[in-house]
């Protein structure tokens, strides 16, 4: 299969969770070399990053995970990747991976939160065990879209506000490209057309929101889609 890279987050050090969307079978993908996630030496060597199409094998195996996440877990052969180009123009159109509206809709209105901070809801997640997938993209204007450094007790982190036809939201910030960024030195209203959230560990083990990837919005002399 050929797949758009769409999502490289960073799971602890040296670890990293990718996906892509497979145009030819309409779906989101979440390739496992070996039955685990991908090393950064792996991304290096077979250029694996947003934008990206390689070429991959599945390995056949089913899924043995659980849900949302085995929705979109695809065992692959580390030996059948191939790379095929580096930058993409196919991030919206006809076979680009869809868009909703709300967070809500992106996870088929299983959205729950732990609470309100500052006018935000927080800790939005899915109950592990539902049977939908775990990666969506969310298409926002850009005034409602804000990096912020979140401090508690010391321990400093990158996070986002996300404002969508439903709600506001405080959202962790797991983007590979964007991790170890100072908030104060990216836009308070970046051009952003698409936030892409996927579903990761939350309260009580089960899966919650994070932005894994923030897609640009075309301009002049500014970065293509995909891209900040």
């Amino acid at each position: 299969m050929q797949i758009l890279i769409t999502d490289v987050t960073e799971m602890h050090q040296g670890n990293y969770c990718v996906a892509g969307w497979d145009s030819k079978g309409g779906t989101m993908v979440r390739p496992l070399p070996n039955c685990s996630n991908w090393t950064g030496t792996q991304l290096t060597t077979y250029g694996i990053q947003p934008g990206a199409t390689v070429q991959l094998d599945n390995a056949g195996a089913a899924s043995s995970g659980i849900y949302p996440h085995r929705t979109e877990d695809t065992q692959i052969d580390l030996a059948s990747v191939k790379f095929v180009t580096a930058a993409s123009n196919t991030w919206f159109g006809t076979g680009a991976p869809p868009l909703v509206s709300t967070l809500a809709a992106a996870f088929q209105n299983n959205v729950q939160t732990t609470g309100v901070w500052k006018c935000a809801r927080k800790a939005a997640y899915v109950q592990e065990g539902t049977n939908i997938g775990s990666l969506a993209a969310v298409r926002i204007g850009r005034a409602n879209f804000e990096f912020f450094e979140n401090d508690f007790n010391g321990n400093k982190s990158l996070r986002a506000y996300m404002v969508d036809n439903d709600a506001r939201y405080s959202l962790p910030v797991v983007a590979k490209n964007l991790l170890g960024s100072d908030a104060t030195s990216l836009p308070p209203t970046p051009c952003l057309r698409v936030s892409r959230c996927k579903v990761g560990r939350g309260p009580g083990g089960s899966p919650s929101m994070m932005l894994s990837r923030a897609l640009s919005a075309r301009r002049s002399g500014g970065p293509p889609p995909g891209y900040l």
